[in-house]
């Protein structure tokens, strides 16, 4: 990959996940420039500042959602590529699960991102906690751009709507791909529909794909009798796992090249600390790295060590 091209893939983000090992992004991402010698922390406007104090182009353990920053682990990599197929092989129903924080969210822009408009209309639904199943269907027709008559209030003529617009795009040669997030709160109604909505079908085959994403114990619920019709009909699933020791360390590093800093900030204790303290897990491992990153800069450390890490850990 030349430098040219990963620059524009900083800038603009992956279209499907990507990893690059230490060694090349070394070579191909520009060096910062290092801060002028004996530049205290606060010479950089104060001690929070530690984006202008660690030679950093932003912040790279921001909580939000950023293809850019996107790390694909073993268990992200085959998440995001059993839901592709999913799609691919016209499959009514996919399911990711995974511990909260750990980028279940992420994935599902990336599935945005990677399925190709002219042959997929995919749309993302995200759950609160109470939604009825006629709630839902309206999320749905929302996403869609479907106006509802005013006074269409049964279920059965809001399915109706739905069922005609997804034919409709048959006809038009494309496939309609339901993104379901937060998964776990839907209720036994609602899961159902799901269903429902999975058996709108030609001879040949379903016209629909719902992926659904949850965490761990929506898994654990599909388990009961009541659901066996629903889960038998999930050909494709997978599961989001924390990372490793060396996987955590490999994410921080990609993050903070990502963001510009070329040079290490961590030693092997902060990295170790950081997992300890993390669990391996995306989000916490964010928002220790930040809190680790501010306590640094109130104690002019230039390189971090575990008594850092542990005084960021104490803050969360």
């Amino acid at each position: 990959m030349e430098a040219q091209q990963l620059e524009s893939l900083i800038e603009a983000g992956p279209d499907y996940p990507v990893q690059t090992p230490d060694d090349d992004l070394l070579r191909l991402i520009e060096q910062p420039g290092e801060r002028a010698r004996g530049e205290t922390a606060g010479e950089h406007g104060g001690g929070s500042d530690f984006v202008r104090f660690y030679s950093l182009r932003e912040n790279p353990f921001s909580d939000s959602v950023n293809p850019a920053y996107f790390y694909k682990t073993d268990s992200h990599a085959e998440a995001l590529d059993r839901m592709m197929m999913a799609v691919e092989h016209n499959v009514s129903l996919g399911m990711i699960t995974g511990p909260s924080g750990m980028g279940k969210t992420l994935v599902t822009q990336l599935l945005l991102q990677s399925l190709d408009p002219a042959k997929y209309q995919a749309i993302l639904v995200l759950v609160s906690p109470g939604l009825s199943k006629s709630g839902l269907l309206r999320e749905i027709l929302t996403e869609l751009s479907i106006a509802v008559p005013e006074g269409m209030l049964r279920t059965q003529d809001l399915l109706k709507l739905l069922s005609n617009y997804i034919i409709d795009l048959h006809r038009q040669e494309k496939r309609l791909v339901i993104l379901i997030d937060e998964c776990h709160f839907l209720s036994s109604d609602c899961l159902h529909f799901v269903r429902t909505i999975s058996n709108i079908e030609i001879p040949e085959c379903k016209l629909t794909t719902s992926l659904l994403f949850g965490e761990e114990r929506f898994a654990a619920r599909l388990e009961h009798a009541s659901y066996e019709s629903l889960r038998n009909r999930m050909y494709l699933r997978g599961e989001l796992k924390p990372m490793s020791p060396s996987e955590c360390a490999q994410y921080v590093k990609f993050r903070l090249m990502i963001a510009g800093r070329m040079n290490d900030l961590f030693d092997p204790g902060a990295f170790q600390a950081i997992h300890a303290h993390s669990g391996g897990v995306c989000r916490n491992i964010n928002k220790l790295c930040m809190l680790t990153l501010l306590q640094g800069v109130r104690r002019n450390r230039p390189v971090i060590d575990e008594s850092v890490v542990a005084a960021g850990a104490a803050m969360m």
